[in-house]
């Protein structure tokens, strides 16, 4: 690949051209580990430097020259110096200095820790004596020559350390590489797999583009298999890693195939010394948990190296020695027992059904989908029987592949025992309502199995299950008088924590959302009593919770329960019904806020997701951000396909979908039936009692101009439904059909306080019309200006009360001088600083403050900073 454009580390690259250029000092050090971007951050310092004012040297140090003195200079200085000299170091720094021709000389090390001894002097003593500036890189953990480091020590120059990319960095990077965005999926697995490394991280990607790992889908880039290790990326890994003895290449094998894998039982397959070394060379890394000492590999492509070179044979005595030294501790840790039974598989050895079936729960229970799932298999290959044919099916089901769990449950013999028997029906109208989008048949078969069951302890899970079904399908009244008989019973743990998230759900979906996030946060303070025997109930408690912020319209609630749901899912692997549930949170809240193109990043991986058959709600928020976007075809398409492959009855789908059609209607240009969607919508939810889909329906047409049909209902609803943004929604219906800007200002204002610009921006928009017509052009120009500002804040919204809406006919000069004044500056300074008239700055700026209608420079920074 070509080399990339510099992208991202904008804060940083300011920071190290303020110390650059400081007067204080003579320049800066970039200090980091190897590959993270030093020598491209330093080069563009350098290029921030006026070249006709500056001469620049560059000097590299190299390992070959490191030894050989002045070896670092040896193109800038003569190959000898004059026999009678006795002040070598003096004559080379005249002969550095000799190149700056007048100007100011600026030294470019690259490398610094490498310099040799006599270099290192000469580079300090120009430095030192402020006949050079210095823009330095230097590896950190590797020593550097005395003079270097005193320069730092002592003041003369600033030393900056730097580390990693970040995510919004690795964003930024890839998406100026590779000419288009990529997704929010592909940026976390790759920013994982290179731990920010800038060089691993363009050698990863030109090998996930050569293999078709990496492409352009739907006008993203999306990462779709695991990118293959190029031999470049492994040589580069091998010359990190350096010459490897047998035992310290024992120590990164044992740790790549068993990480993380405590210090003591690593020790004892290789030796104390070989991990002490280890660690030290940066191949491991350790860390203190409580009594424990826990080795990781020192970066996760070590991991990909040693196993790939790891022949087979050898891969298998590996783990057997793995099994003997675990289980020579007694394996008194829960983790130890799921480990251990994953190793004796991988060597060969063998195991038993029970165990196997443990450690798939033990998997399971870690949200390990495509772990628990083996080991599910080999139970059932083992023997497992109907015990393991159900739990095999139901992992399939929650890792969202029903039709290989449909194929394992039709191939199971009904059990002659109840309580077995019952468990298979729950798995096979769990398959039929969240893999074949069959709730009426899966209702059916419960409803017949309550009534066969005998056994109280049974028959009450079977309820149980067709509270679940119940709530998911948005059947509110009929959840909520099932839970409550429910809850008067005696329940298990595992059977309380599901009848609470099924309450909670139709509590929600009715409007109650304080009490409903109140029994979410009851049942997930008491998972440690359930969270081993039904896990995956984590995943729709949080997104319950994150819907009663949604439509409560308290934002910090969201952002709490996607923080929350983050720590659960915590090393998830494989995709499942958690993963989709969290992207699909995450989603909602960026549209919310009005961030229409992140929200499009997170979403657009679950979106097209190339096996998942339940990603039809990640794929409908999708098509409801491009819609807002005003991309009508685009949203229309994906809405189609999200009908297509969504098999699951869950979070009443067809809701989602027809609000969605609302804003694709508005998106064509078909404002008035999409008024109508919008309005049909709320009539049917409200014969079904969900008063959330409701009241965000007539919200909605509020938003497309026609509140007359909304406003008395939605200050029924504002009674009722907790939370500020349907009281609100109220208020704004009522402020449009009466006429009221100021009212509508003021809606968009506590709509902003709330965090919600895109409504906040309507809102403005709508009251700069009515002050049109009744107050003048300068009021309405003002309001106008508060919607541009607000809809700036979003990420390109065109909804039909912003689409006429036009950024302020400002000059650039009139820009120039408003943006000086909102950041406080004077009539003086401003013309001192653009070199113009104090008059002419004054004249500007009342032109500003009559286009923008606005009065003070206190409103001109509102304005102009929100935008930015």
């Amino acid at each position: 690949m070509k080399r990339w454009p510099f992208a991202g580390r904008g804060h940083e690259l300011d920071d190290l051209v303020r110390l650059a250029r400081d007067p204080t000092a003579q320049g800066v050090v970039i200090a980091g580990p190897a590959g993270v971007g030093k020598s491209r951050l330093a080069g563009e310092v350098l290029m921030r430097f006026h070249a006709t004012k500056v001469t620049l040297l560059r000097i590299r140090a190299t390992k070959a020259a490191s030894s050989i003195p002045n070896g670092a200079l040896a193109g800038l200085i003569p190959r000898q110096h004059p026999p009678h000299l006795v002040n070598t170091l003096r004559w080379a720094a005249d002969e550095v200095l000799a190149h700056a021709g007048g100007r100011v000389l600026v030294l470019s090390v690259d490398d610094a820790h490498l310099l040799d001894s006599h270099s290192a002097e000469v580079i300090a003593s120009l430095v030192r004596g402020r006949r050079a500036r210095l823009v330095a890189t230097l590896r950190t953990g590797e020593p550097a020559p005395d003079p270097v480091t005193l320069l730092w020590r002592d003041g003369h120059v600033r030393r900056y350390d730097t580390g990693p990319l970040s995510d919004d960095d690795v964003t930024a990077v890839l998406t100026a590489a590779l000419g288009g965005p990529p997704d929010d999926a592909t940026v976390r697995r790759l920013a994982e797999v290179t731990e920010g490394n800038a060089l691993f991280l363009y050698e990863v990607v030109g090998a996930a583009i050569a293999s078709g790992a990496l492409s352009e889908i739907h006008g993203m880039w999306k990462l779709t298999g695991d990118p293959p290790l190029a031999p470049r990326l492994a040589d580069l890994i091998h010359e990190r890693i350096g010459a490897l003895s047998p035992e310290l290449k024992d120590v990164l094998e044992y740790t790549a195939l068993a990480e993380p894998i405590g210090a003591r039982v690593l020790s004892a397959l290789t030796s104390e010394r070989a991990l002490l070394e280890a660690e030290e060379r940066g191949l491991i890394r350790v860390r203190v948990d409580r009594r424990r000492e826990i080795a990781r590999l020192g970066h996760p492509l070590y991991g990909e190296i040693a196993r790939e070179r790891c022949p087979q044979l050898r891969r298998r005595r590996r783990h057997a020695d793995l099994v003997a030294a675990l289980e020579a501790t007694g394996l008194r840790r829960r983790e130890d027992r799921l480990r251990v039974t994953v190793w004796r598989l991988s060597a060969g050895l063998g195991a038993a059904p029970g165990p196997l079936l443990d450690a798939s729960r033990l998997a399971w229970s870690a949200h390990d989908y495509p772990l628990a799932v083996r080991l599910g298999e080999a139970a059932l290959e083992a023997g497992g029987g109907t015990t393991a044919a159900i739990q095999l099916a139901t992992l399939l089901d929650y890792a969202q592949q029903p039709d290989r769990a449909r194929a394992v449950l039709d191939g199971t013999r009904v059990p002659d025992d109840e309580p077995s028997k019952a468990r298979l029906v729950l798995a096979r109208a769990s398959n039929l309502a969240w893999g074949m989008d069959r709730l009426g048949e899966a209702l059916d078969l419960l409803a017949a199995a309550e009534k066969d069951v005998k056994g109280a302890a049974p028959r009450r899970q079977v309820a149980v299950h067709r509270l679940g079904l119940t709530a998911s399908a948005a059947r509110t009244g009929d959840a909520l008088r099932l839970s409550t008989e429910l809850l008067a019973q005696d329940l298990g743990p595992a059977q309380r924590a599901q009848v609470l998230n099924s309450r909670a759900l139709a509590l929600c979906y009715a409007g109650r959302t304080t009490e409903a996030a109140a029994l979410v946060r009851q049942a997930l303070e008491e998972s440690a009593a359930w969270r081993e025997e039904i896990p995956a109930l984590v995943s729709p408690l949080h997104s319950t919770w994150a819907m009663c912020g949604y439509f409560s319209g308290d934002l910090a609630m969201m952002d709490q329960s996607i923080a929350s749901m983050r720590g659960a899912l915590a090393g998830q692997r494989g995709w499942s019904r958690g993963e989709g549930s969290l992207a699909l949170a995450r989603g909602n809240a960026a549209t919310l806020r009005g961030q229409l193109g992140t929200a499009l990043l997170i979403l657009h991986a679950p979106a097209n997701h190339e096996t998942a058959l339940t990603v039809g709600g990640c794929m409908a928020a999708y098509a409801a951000a491009q819609a807002l976007r005003g991309e009508a075809a685009a949203a229309r398409d994906t809405l189609q396909a999200a009908m297509a492959r969504n098999r699951a009855t869950w979070t009443a789908f067809m809701r989602w979908v027809a609000l969605t059609r609302v804003w694709i209607a508005a998106a064509g240009g078909e404002n008035g039936h999409a008024v109508e969607l919008a309005l049909s919508a709320a009539a049917e939810c409200r014969e079904s009692g969900l008063a959330a889909f409701e009241a965000v329906a007539l919200h909605d047409a509020v938003r497309l101009g026609a509140p007359a049909p909304a406003a008395h209902r939605l200050a029924e609803l504002a009674e009722t439904h907790e939370g500020p943004r349907v009281k609100l929604a109220a208020r704004h219906a009522a402020a449009l059909a009466e006429g009221d800007a100021e009212g509508l200002l003021a809606v968009a204002a506590r709509f902003d306080a709330l965090g919600l610009p895109l409504h906040a921006a309507e809102a403005a928009a709508q009251a700069a019309t009515r002050l049109r017509r009744s107050r003048g052009e300068k009021a309405a120009r003002a309001a106008a200006t508060e919607a541009w500002s607000l809809a700036g804040a979003c990420q390109g919204p065109n909804t039909p009360a912003l689409r006429g809406l036009a950024a302020p006919d400002l000059t650039d000069r009139e820009l120039q001088v408003a943006q000086l004044t909102a950041a406080g500056m004077s009539h003086r300074q401003i013309a001192l600083e653009l070199g113009i008239a104090m008059r002419t700055a004054m004249n500007h700026r009342n032109q500003a403050y009559w286009k923008l209608g606005v009065n003070s420079p206190a409103d001109l920074a509102k304005a102009l900073n929100r935008f930015r």
